[in-house]
């Protein structure tokens, strides 16, 4: 898997993107954590210039790629920074490699799927399976456009672009697809009062794919987990809403290590 990481003295923190991205996907956060920490990019399987390899639809397989990643770098544990579907592969690393995880913050992610996302992963499955490259550009357009609640177009076309440019083989998306889909019959509520970790978890008022009630259920399944919902965001929280974002990871991490 494709990683970059610049290093400094002190903590460690591993950015995680989601469905259809890639690691620049975390470009404002990165050059803020930066400052006072370790930041980890890297490219999920089958998105980017990772390649999808022997994907086999699973989530499990995804938190040990990044358990790999993590050896490679040489790094014994980190915070893990995941947004949407990088946050299920956040908490599904912290169930698997506990003493890897140092901590979570949760970015418009879920731990189940519901009929709604059943419906949507399904969807995508089938017409990316018929329409290869060309059905996931156009499903990209109105997809990453429904991230957005605020308004700005500049945002919503530079995202666009960015979640085009991230697939290279249609394997991957689906791929991620299927893993996803996977959680509304194994879904992971039931497993997360396992994790002892420091965990925050953010939601954007407005998200219509991860809503807030979906945060709301893993901070109550997480031991101790603080939920905090930023207003008049979407499920790209972490663009319309930067600085605060980085404010509340921030202060959460520099919480925990004093």
């Amino acid at each position: 898997m494709t990683a970059v990481i610049a290093s400094r003295a002190g903590k460690a923190v591993v950015l995680i993107h989601g469905l259809s991205e890639t690691r620049n996907a975390w470009s404002r956060q990165q050059a803020f954590l930066q400052r006072s920490m370790n930041v980890l990019c890297y490219d999920v399987r089958g998105f980017g210039a990772s390649p999808v390899g022997a994907g086999n639809g699973t989530v499990q397989q995804m938190a040990d790629d990044l358990a790999q990643i993590l050896s490679a770098h040489e790094m014994a544990s980190a915070w893990l920074i995941g947004f949407s579907m990088g946050g299920v592969i956040a908490q599904r690393f912290a169930l698997d490699f506990p003493a890897m995880a140092q901590g979570l913050i949760l970015v418009a992610s879920s731990c189940t799927v519901g009929r709604s996302g059943q419906a949507f992963f399904r969807q995508r499955i089938e017409q990316v399976t018929h329409g290869g490259l060309a059905a996931i550009a156009s499903i990209t357009q109105a997809d990453a456009r429904g991230c957005f609640s605020m308004g700005d177009e500049q945002l919503v076309a530079e995202y666009q672009q960015l979640r085009t440019a991230a697939v290279r083989d249609p394997g991957g998306y689906l791929n991620a697809c299927r893993a996803m889909l996977r959680l509304a019959d194994e879904p992971m509520i039931q497993e997360l009062g396992a994790i002892k970790c420091p965990s925050l978890v953010l939601a954007g008022e407005l998200d219509p794919y991860c809503p807030p009630r979906a945060s709301e259920m893993i901070s109550k399944a997480i031991p101790g987990a603080e939920l905090r919902v930023i207003p008049g965001a979407g499920h790209c929280v972490h663009w319309e809403a930067r600085d605060v974002t980085n404010d509340h990871i921030l202060e959460f991490i520099e919480r925990q290590h004093r």
